[in-house]
């Protein structure tokens, strides 16, 4: 057998019924000594003796062997084979190094005589400066660095570049990376003053790269009129460095306007610079962009109008334009259209035969949001094809959506059923493990619902079972949602308990705004003789027995707004305060406002304001505000002068209010400190005021 180094052996593996034999036919006189060679070679044992049989063109030898024998010989053979390949492949490879090597040599040689016609005759085999190698040592170190977000060590490395290097200057392809390093930084402001170094008379230079990236910059600063007025002097011709507008530069602008929330923007610009950059109209990608702005703006539901126009540009719709426009229907309330797209990919993907157009899981789990509106049926159907789809990966990001889709169908139950695919499936893959965030929203959905064993079974499953380390703030969250589970299932002296061994209280860690308003619906249920706003609610510095003009807001600085204001002028601010104080034309305080009374924009304040907010005088202590902003129909107090008692009838004279205390106002305040310092504060103060 030539292949393994046996020369006189040939291999013919015929086999006999019943008794399994190998024939080997030999050229030698020493056959007997040359088997036993081979066979131990491939370490074979033979159980039976070799025999002997005469033949024309030599001798043959049959060697009886079992099952084992047979595999051992196979595996000697692939063995073989292997050693033959590597030896050859490494030869190969030396023949190639030997050729390089005498190429090498020639271009030397030519270089020696004529090094420009050599550049043009070994294009790909130009060597590089050791000026060229620093350079790009040096990019690729800022690229580094600004992926860390250090950007004073990206200018520190240019000045020591400059100062070890005299005459050194650093090129533009140095200077676009610095560029990009503060882009990337967030710093707009030190990407322009790079961009001025590098336009002056001894600088490196600019191009379309120095201009597309500070048009991101610019738009993610959400400077979207510097960026206009940098695209009208790359329009106008009156840009540095002569560049030309390109559809990158458009696609950038589009974008930053996308970001900003202008979608009238975004359109703008293609009606003003389309012209200016090509002729063949705009590309999916800018259609892309837009529909996305849509989507985002106040009347998403344009997005389909956009989608109708790419169609005529004879431009086919891409996955990301097909989930876009989902988005957009979502939050225009129109899921039947949603799912009408839905179906429209997976016919479109079957007309063109791709799966490129098949719905992935940011399109299941957009879906999702809108049909977890609906009822919990709709939210399983969608599961089951997520499953079936070969285009889906349900994931861990996935079943999170899934098991929130549940819960906001008002079915935890079926969350709860998917937690435990993800747990069984983790026993396989870890990165299937829950995080912390599907134990707490399973928690939120029990503790509404007062399962108090649920919830503190969940309590328990999340620190052993989530992915990653468990933060204390979620610990103290889990804490939180069984107190709240406590008072809905009405075991007030539980919940106190709980409050009062919360070890999140114990560290100082604040308590989230759905706690605050579990523990007044806890402090209602208890009266208020005892307070459980003390001590643990009260930052370091602040007691209970200080006066509310230590914390009330200024009368400025809350804003009040007048009777007369129209709620669609000032609707953002319902969105940050619950309760926000209205005034006359003098000053005075004639109502409130509350947020969860506003149901029609177009009307004025005086039409849906409460009767005036009650009032304190700067003298009452802390502990008595708190008491007031307890009660649930009373979320604001004014603040007036000790020497009067404000009244806000319009017949009698009055003193404008000094201030406002409202429900943040107090919560803000939550910052718990440690116990043990605040019953020590407590104890100073209440010796203070004994005294």
């Amino acid at each position: 057998m030539n292949g393994l180094g046996i020369h006189p052996m040939e291999f013919c593996a015929s086999v006999l019924p019943r008794s399994p034999l190998y024939t080997a036919r030999i050229g030698s006189a020493e056959e007997d000594h040359c088997t036993r060679l081979w066979l131990d070679k491939v370490h074979v044992s033979v159980d039976a003796p070799l025999g002997k049989l005469a033949h024309s063109s030599g001798i043959h030898l049959f060697v009886r062997a079992g099952a084992k024998t047979k595999k051992a010989l196979r595996d000697a053979l692939e063995r073989e084979k292997e050693k033959e390949y590597q030896r050859e492949k490494r030869e190969l490879l030396a023949q190639v190094r030997n050729r390089k090597k005498l190429a090498w040599l020639q271009r030397e040689q030519v270089l020696t005589q004529d090094e420009c016609e050599v550049e043009k005759v070994w294009p790909f085999w130009r060597k590089k400066k050791k000026s060229e190698l620093d350079d790009r040592a040096m990019t690729k170190e800022i690229v580094e660095l600004s992926k860390k977000q250090q950007l004073d060590q990206v200018f520190k490395l240019i000045e020591e570049a400059k100062k070890e290097k005299e005459g050194w200057t650093p090129n533009i392809i140095i200077m676009n990376t610095v560029v990009a390093a503060c882009v990337r930084c967030h710093d707009i402001d030190r990407a322009i003053q790079v961009y001025q170094e590098m336009i002056e008379d001894n600088g490196c230079g600019v191009d379309n790269v120095t201009y597309g990236t500070l048009l991101r910059g610019l738009g993610e600063a959400r400077r979207l009129d510097d960026a206009f007025e940098l695209v009208e002097t790359i329009v106008g011709g009156q840009a540095p460095g002569s560049p030309k507008l390109t559809d990158v530069h458009l696609n950038t602008l589009v974008n930053a306007c996308v970001e900003a929330g202008d979608s009238l923007r975004a359109k703008g610009v293609l009606l003003r610079y389309r012209s200016s950059v090509s002729k063949t109209g705009p590309s999916t990608l800018t259609y892309n962009l837009l529909i996305k702005g849509c989507a985002r703006s106040d009347k998403p539901l344009e997005a389909l109008k956009l989608k109708e126009e790419m169609i005529n540009q004879g431009l086919q719709p891409q996955r990301l334009t097909y989930n876009s426009l989902i988005f957009a229907c979502l939050k225009g309330g129109d899921m039947d259209q949603a799912f009408e797209l839905l179906k429209e990919m997976k016919l479109e993907a079957r007309r063109l035969n791709t799966s490129r157009l098949l719905p992935d899981v940011v399109t299941y789990t957009t879906l999702l949001k809108g049909a977890a509106h609906g009822n919990i049926d709709s939210v399983l159907k969608l599961v089951a094809e997520m499953k079936r789809s070969p285009t889906v990966v349900l994931d861990r990001i996935a079943y999170t959506a899934i098991i929130d889709a549940c819960i906001a169908a008002q079915a935890p139950e079926e969350g709860l059923r998917f937690l435990e695919e993800m747990k069984e499936l983790a026993k396989s893959d870890p990165h299937m493990k829950p995080k912390s965030h599907a134990f707490l929203a399973l928690m939120r959905a029990y503790a509404e619902n007062g399962d108090i064993e649920m919830v503190r079974n969940l309590k328990q499953q999340m620190v052993p079972l989530s992915a990653g380390n468990v933060t204390a703030e979620d610990r103290a969250q889990a804490d939180e949602l069984l107190i709240e589970a406590a008072v809905n299932l009405g075991q007030v002296g539980l919940a106190r308990q709980l409050l009062r061994t919360m070890v999140g209280l114990k560290k100082g860690i604040p308590l989230t705004n759905r706690a605050h308003m579990v523990l007044v619906r806890l402090q209602t249920l208890v009266g208020f003789g005892d307070n459980l706003f003390k001590p643990y609610m009260l930052k370091a510095g602040i007691s209970p027995y200080d006066t509310v003009e230590s914390i009330m807001v200024p009368y400025e600085e809350a804003r009040p707004l007048l009777a007369e204001t129209n709620i669609k002028t000032v609707m953002m601010r319902f969105f940050k305060e619950d309760a926000i104080p209205v005034i006359d034309e003098q000053g005075g305080c004639v109502g409130v406002v509350y947020s969860e009374d506003i149901f029609e924009i177009d009307v004025r304040l005086r039409d849906v304001m409460r009767g005036p907010p009650p009032d304190v005088t700067t003298s009452t202590l802390i502990l008595r505000a708190v008491g007031l902003l307890l009660e649930p129909q009373i979320k604001l107090l004014a603040v007036v002068s000790s020497r009067t008692v404000y009244s806000s009838t319009k017949n009698t004279s009055r003193e404008l209010p000094l201030g406002f205390i409202t429900r943040d106002t107090i919560f803000s305040l939550g910052q718990c400190q440690p116990i043990a310092e605040a019953l020590r504060t407590q104890q100073v103060s209440e010796q203070s005021v004994q005294t």
